[in-house]
């Protein structure tokens, strides 16, 4: 499965978003992003699944995503 960060930009909406995410099943969690890559106050959701189901997902929940990185999945 893939693992991406959606750059959320507040706090707000990565806790709005986390919380839709995962009344539809899908493991999902907020995280600040790195200093370097800070948009807004710099939150995002890290989840677990297909990013066009996510994002619909998260458009449906009116949570507004300002880009999407991939996570590498080998790195712990």
């Amino acid at each position: 499965m893939d693992k991406n960060f959606f750059v959320t930009g507040t706090v707000t909406y990565a806790v709005k978003g986390r919380e839709a995410l995962r009344r539809n099943g899908i493991k999902a969690y907020t995280q600040r992003s790195f200093a370097a890559d800070r948009i807004g106050c710099g939150y995002g959701i890290v989840a677990v699944g297909n990013i066009q189901n996510i994002l619909s997902i998260l458009g449906k929940a009116d949570v507004k995503v300002l880009d999407v990185k991939s996570i590498d999945n080998n790195s712990n």
